[in-house]
């Protein structure tokens, strides 16, 4: 079945926060270049990494015009994430990143309490029929807001909501897994890089660059061996992630939200990226960060040699 969205490596874009919490527009764009520079064809802002969640209105207009002017004629695909607790100013942000040119979009559920079914569906018709030439990926984060969705539910959407393209599927339940790729379904599934690899062995899905894209050739090399459902590259590079993930939690135990662990990815390939969080969050100390970096570089050296696929 053709999917609405082309298989596809995603990466995500981070905010460099000054010391006042004035955007650093000169890293943010170098932040952008590296991921172009690095060959990715999609790339997303305002997800929980890029701090959605934090940002008034202004700061998310004059950031996504930022984001929208440095990807102009690079032919790599701009996708800005609304997120809300209002529909109504989820609907508001949709706008003005429309009048900026967007026509890619990452939206989540409003968050304070779950969705029902029904409630699900008014929705997707609320936020996607107001934009019919756009085309609409769902982050299905159901930690956050609390209704994660399975296949049986992207394919019931699917034939109500016609610019539904893709979903950003974080959970790595492997059932799950299994069942989204498999589904028939014209929804582009984005998979971590654990889920990724298992994906690939059941059906098409894509690839979201995260922590492996500390070093771009790593992700790149694991994209590939999935297209060619090549396993014993699929399970040596996972294992890799696997031990990024285990030298993180051994340097940096400090419960954070999410994008500082993002950004100490990132940090790792643009050395001056600060690891400030948008107020209230705070983020790691520069020791756990310094550790990280020296753990890193001592277990994965591989992953420090040149960043440029």
């Amino acid at each position: 079945m053709k999917k609405r969205y082309p298989r596809m490596a995603l990466g995500a874009v981070l905010l460099p926060w000054r010391e006042d919490f004035t955007l650093d527009e000169p890293l943010f764009r170098k932040g952008i270049k590296a991921l172009v520079d690095g060959g990715l064809k999609y790339i997303y802002t305002f997800g929980t990494a890029g701090e959605g969640y934090g940002v008034g209105e202004k700061m998310f207009s004059e950031i996504t015009a930022i984001f929208a002017d440095e990807l102009k004629d690079t032919g790599t695909v701009p996708i800005t994430g609304v997120i809300s607790l209002s529909m109504e100013e989820m609907i508001r942000r949709l706008e003005i990143a429309y009048g900026l040119g967007i026509r890619d979009f990452q939206i989540s559920f409003p968050s304070w309490g779950a969705l029902t079914d029904e409630e699900v569906l008014i929705f997707f018709h609320d936020v996607c029929d107001r934009f019919p030439d756009c085309r609409f990926m769902h982050y299905n984060n159901g930690g956050r807001s609390k209704k994660l969705l399975k296949a049986k539910d992207y394919i019931r959407l699917a034939d109500e909501i016609p610019n539904l393209a893709a979903v950003k599927f974080m959970n790595d339940s492997l059932e799950d897994v299994i069942n989204v790729v498999r589904a028939e379904t014209p929804i582009q599934f984005v998979l971590s890089e654990y889920g990724y690899g298992l994906g690939c062995l059941y059906g098409e899905c894509s690839m979201l660059f995260s922590s492996i894209a500390t070093h771009l050739p790593t992700a790149w090399r694991l994209y590939e061996a999935g297209l060619k459902q090549d396993i014993p590259t699929i399970v040596k590079l996972e294992q890799e992630v696997a031990l990024s993930q285990e030298i993180l939690f051994e340097t940096c135990k400090t419960p954070v939200i999410n994008a500082a662990y993002d950004k100490l990815y990132v940090k790792a390939f643009i050395p001056e990226f600060p690891m400030r969080l948008y107020p209230p969050y705070q983020t790691f100390s520069e020791k756990q960060v310094e550790d990280y970096m020296r753990e890193m570089k001592m277990r994965l050296p591989q992953w420090f040699q040149s960043n440029t696929p």
